[in-house]
């Protein structure tokens, strides 16, 4: 060997390495080197450089520091309350922020600007990562209501996403303009994800509820993690910012400056541990498969790991098969069906036209895949897609049983409803009639599958344009458990306890759509009482019958035998102010509906559980011993109202009172749990009392009405020989 200077010996070495780095395919990197990236459609159009240039110039007018500073040295803190008001829904994207002032958040309800001097973050919450480094929170404590507020750590939230958003921005524009500027910060910011991730810790990240994970090892709980936590550990635009820079010569400048190659340490140190991380979780067959499995599909075709996609794959496969009912309907709500349908769409995207390798085969499936066409894969999707329509509501709405949002419209309002069924989800709708004359009479006896309401045998009505006997539906406030409970629904509540929730699916007796107008359904629920014991009679019918194009009516007839207190329930409308009335001559004014010696225990997040017969305010009451009315009638629209004609098969009492209807205090982020008892509806409750086991069978006609009401009198027959589960009426 020749004698060299040593600044020249020096150069050659550098030269050496830089070769070895770009010289690939010999490690990771260098495998995701082999396909052309971009790998993914990324939807770019070259003719938009301009535009894609533009919707980046802010960033691009920070220096690299500022940047990269946007990227926290621990994790985020997802959720973080206002200490001054407490306005939203459990520190859920409450404030505002604004890149011209980047260390501060504004309170959305109160206006306060963080951080600030009335309420420092001195207190310490303190723990450990995998590499046994200590990690430190700051955070201010409400002594008066005990909450952590992780002002600097929720801040963070609002930096991360603003920049991760802008990085496939930076990646666009690359593609667009081939500017390597673009690339060049795309690879400074990914590199810097690189160097922190290994040191973040693994956190659970809940409203009121952030504290390190005694376990820093794989798998976590479904609410922890490192990146984003809740089922959301791939950091989906990096990945896909890289796909779009990977080839650039950028890489490979800043990696002979860094010592090390930056491609392979991104997807060594980031992507296949997170990989790893979530390839030994159990919670995908989710309505999250948008989330992680489609990210792990993305980052296998952008490394060039098939063994990734052929997991991400397998799961998808899972989650259209064994996630959906014989009629398509996810197994947890309306809601949730569309998630899990879009999440679908999602993942089927970064899978789509995927070939593997030449002479691939994957070791765990034994398949291969070449040119991969998902939907014909999965034929059952197509069904599955828009499951929920066939129930859902005239105007467009999702009828909201179960963990489903009021006011959700997936579909256009339509002319003309018919009666339709879910008989494998357990939802059946009656429905008759045209324009505003459209009907529906639904009941629900479906089980509990996640995201479940203690619902069975509870009906909604939908008549005259609105939902005048409503399911609730879905709320993030402090009063979900008064949502979901049993007595918030219109069904009957045996022995002043809820249902069950799992194993509780009810069973379809009877469903005539359409018998000359006339369409029924019954189905029986005892599964839903099994912890009530002797329970042997629980199940409901319903009966539409119309009178005219414009009116029909709806006999109601619930039976039930076992356990000694029934209460046959029902909500007023949620919507609009209504009013109450009874035939019955009512007395009182009882505080709530709690018995003497219950305590009350005041909701004040969205977990917490109350006795719910402490929502049941000001409560009026009467004695029956045979028919009366109750008139739901509109404040606004006083000639529009639902008349009840109610009789039971003995003695009962008759409570009319008032009870949260919870939905106009906003809908999910948007709702304000301040607002939790700002708007009300009538609450009915008919409860029989004896020894056990007390058998009942309550019977209503249920008389929707616009203008007047159209039925002169319902007349209670008895019956020769008699039977006590028989009802006759005229």
């Amino acid at each position: 060997m020749p004698d060299l200077a040593p600044d020249v010996f020096q150069t050659l070495l550098i030269c050496a390495a830089l070769a070895i780095l770009i010289a690939g395919p010999l490690d990771a990197a260098g495998q995701a080197l082999t396909v052309k990236h971009p790998v993914m459609d990324h939807g770019i159009d070259p003719n938009r450089g301009p535009q894609y240039e533009a919707a980046v110039s802010d960033l691009m007018a920070m220096s690299v520091e500022e940047t990269l500073a946007f990227i926290p040295g621990k994790p985020y803190v997802s959720y973080c309350e206002c200490p001054n008001c407490f306005g939203g829904v459990e520190g859920n994207m409450i404030f505002t922020w604004d890149l011209a002032r980047p260390e501060q958040l504004t309170c959305k309800f109160c206006g306060t600007v963080f951080p600030n001097e009335r309420f420092p973050e001195d207190q310490t919450l303190e723990g450990k990562n995998a590499l046994g480094e200590t990690v430190q929170y700051r955070y201010h404590l409400s002594e008066g209501e005990g909450v952590r507020h992780f002002i600097s750590a929720n801040l963070s939230r609002y930096r991360v996403n603003w920049l991760t958003g802008k990085l496939v921005g930076l990646a666009r524009a690359y593609q667009a303009t081939q500017n390597e500027k673009y690339a060049r910060r795309v690879a400074l910011i990914v590199d810097r994800v690189a160097q922190v991730y290994p040191h973040y810790p693994v956190i659970q990240d809940l409203p009121r509820r952030v504290n390190f994970r005694e376990s820093q090892q794989p798998p976590w709980p479904w609410d922890s993690g490192k990146w984003g936590h809740f089922h959301n550990e791939v950091p989906k635009p990096v990945v896909a910012a890289y796909d779009m820079t990977c080839e650039s010569a950028e890489y490979d400048k800043l990696s002979a400056q860094r010592g090390y190659d930056v491609r392979q340490t991104l997807e060594d140190d980031v992507f296949r541990e997170v990989f790893h991380a979530i390839s030994l979780q159990t919670h995908h067959m989710s309505n999250v498969i948008g989330y992680d499995v489609a990210g792990a599909a993305a980052m296998g075709r952008v490394m060039n790991e098939p063994r990734m996609v052929h997991w991400a794959f397998a799961w998808m496969a899972k989650v259209v098969n064994d996630g959906c009912f014989v009629d398509g309907m996810w197994h947890e709500s309306a809601s949730y069906h569309y998630m899990t349908m879009g999440g679908l769409r999602n993942a089927f995207a970064q899978v789509r036209g995927y070939s593997d390798p030449p002479g691939y085969v994957d070791e765990v499936d034994g398949r291969r895949f070449d040119g991969l066409d998902p939907e014909q894969a999965l034929p059952f999707y197509a069904k599955a897609l828009k499951a929920p329509e066939v129930v859902g509501f005239p105007n467009g709405w999702s009828s909201p049983f179960h963990d489903t949002h009021p006011y959700e419209r997936r579909t256009a309002a339509r002319d003309v409803t018919t009666s339709s069924i879910l008989p494998g989800y357990g939802h059946a709708s009656l429905g008759r009639g045209a324009g505003p004359n459209q009907m529906q009479a639904q009941l629900h006896f479906s089980g509990g599958y996640g995201h479940t309401h203690l619902d069975n045998l509870s009906v909604i009505l939908w008549a005259k344009g609105r939902e005048m006997l409503p399911d609730l539906g879905y709320t993030w406030t402090q009063m979900r458990y008064w949502c979901s409970c049993t007595l918030g629904h219109n069904t009957v509540v045996v022995n002043r306890s809820d249902q069950q929730s799992s194993r509780s699916d009810g069973d379809l007796l009877w469903y005539f759509p359409d018998v000359e107008g006339v369409s029924v359904v019954e189905a029986d629920g005892r599964r839903a009482y099994q912890s009530v014991d002797g329970l042997d009679l629980y199940r409901r019918m319903l009966v539409s019958v119309p009178v005219s194009d414009a009116d029909a009516y709806v006999v109601d007839i619930f039976r039930v035998r076992g356990g000694n207190v029934h209460d046959w329930t029902l909500n007023g409308d949620a919507d609009v102010d209504t009013n109450a009335t009874c035939s019955l001559p009512l007395t009182g004014n009882r505080e709530t509906m709690l018995e003497p010696g219950e305590a009350w225990k005041e909701p004040k997040i969205e977990g917490d559980r109350s006795n719910p017969y402490g929502f049941v305010r000001d409560v009026q009451h009467a004695t029956a011993d045979g028919p009366f009315t109750v008139s739901f009638a509109y404040d606004e629209a006083p000639d529009t109202g639902l008349r009840l004609h109610v009789s039971s098969s003995g003695p009962c009492d008759v409570f009319l009172g008032r009870s949260p209807s919870v939905r106009r205090a906003g809908q999910g982020s948007r709702a304000d749990m301040r607002r939790a008892y700002d708007f009300w509806m009538p609450k009915l409750i008919v409860r029989r009392t004896g020894d056990t086991p007390v058998q009942s069978v309550f019977a209503a006609v249920e008389e929707p009405y616009s203008g007047a009401p159209f039925i002169d009198r319902v007349q209670w027959l008895s019956l020769e020989p008699s039977d006590e589960n028989a009802v006759a009426l005229r």
